[in-house]
């Protein structure tokens, strides 16, 4: 009964987040140009907010959504926003399910290590660079992994034309997570040390391997597992800087060009412009749903394994 009403909980949350993602993308975000001075070429950029418009632009997408029963068109005139999903976001699922696996495993072995090492000499290869690299900011790490594998090394990760493609990304997005979840491990363990149950483990003359793997793990993994949904948001925000920095063309690529960022704006272009708001509210709800797994995943762990 407590799994169906955090379940229950769940949805309702992540339903309040779809309606606020969908209310954002929908803001009205078309400029005002006005050329003028002839030959000169003077442009005159002003935008100002309608709720009128505002209100057009919601009403008229869900009308849209109703009838045509699609999240709507996009700049390809045969595909449609689910045609893109189906094609994208498998290649983004792998990258990041790959990303979780092994932020988690070598995140808690890293975390395990700097535990054992707590207090003596080796500490700095421990807690030293687990500290090291949560301090280095995680896209100035992905760059310098893809800088030396891309001229140092005699292969190439960029692109998506091979089926293992996916795996350099999926590398790329863990490492700074890993970092993340070898801290929540140690100190975990660390909390637990002093504790008197594992302290009668000790006097009674068992190994700290033995403790720590018998009496110690499973409150480590309740919290590590409390972390899940931190961690995948973690994965995707790396997800955004390694897919386009690799041309490999996943969700967050195409996402990429679905907002249509660009540092040149003109009249003409504005007017070729194709609105992919639908897009862009569809690959935001996957991601959301990848988040909203993990948090599910967290939550059957934790009443699975906390004492009754």
């Amino acid at each position: 009964m407590k799994i169906v009403q955090e379940m229950v909980k769940l949805f309702f949350i992540y339903l309040l987040v779809v309606t606020c993602i969908i209310l954002f993308v929908l803001v009205p975000r078309t400029p005002n140009l006005e050329l003028s001075g002839g030959w000169a070429g003077v442009m005159k950029y002003d935008y100002s907010f309608s709720l009128a418009d505002y209100k057009n632009n919601v009403v008229g997408y869900l009308s849209q959504v109703v009838e045509t029963k699609s999240l709507g068109p996009t700049k390809w005139k045969t595909r449609s926003v689910e045609d893109e999903l189906l094609k994208f976001v498998p290649k983004s699922m792998l990258v990041v399910f790959l990303g979780l696996f092994l932020c988690l495993l070598f995140g808690v072995l890293k975390g395990i290590y700097d535990f054992r090492k707590t207090n003596t000499k080796q500490n700095l290869f421990g807690n030293g660079t687990t500290w090291l690299f949560q301090s280095i900011p995680d896209y100035f790490i992905i760059i310098c992994v893809i800088w030396i594998v891309y001229f140092k090394l005699p292969f190439t990760i960029l692109g998506d034309e091979d089926w293992y493609k996916f795996i350099a990304p999926g590398i790329l997005v863990s490492i700074a997570p890993s970092f993340y979840v070898a801290r929540l491990t140690s100190v975990s363990l660390l909390s637990q040390k002093d504790e008197p149950h594992i302290q009668v483990a000790f006097s009674k003359g068992f190994t700290e391997k033995l403790v720590l793997y018998r009496h110690m793990f499973k409150q480590c993994i309740i919290t590590v597992s409390g972390y899940l949904p931190s961690v995948m948001v973690f994965l995707l925000s790396n997800l955004l800087v390694v897919e386009y920095l690799l041309a490999y063309e996943g969700a967050a690529y195409r996402l990429f060009s679905a907002i249509g960022y660009s540092n040149f704006i003109s009249p003409s272009m504005l007017a070729r412009k194709v609105d992919e708001s639908g897009l862009i509210i569809g690959i935001s709800i996957c991601f959301l749903l990848f988040v909203m797994v993990a948090h599910i995943a967290s939550r059957l762990i934790k009443l699975k394994l906390e004492p009754k």
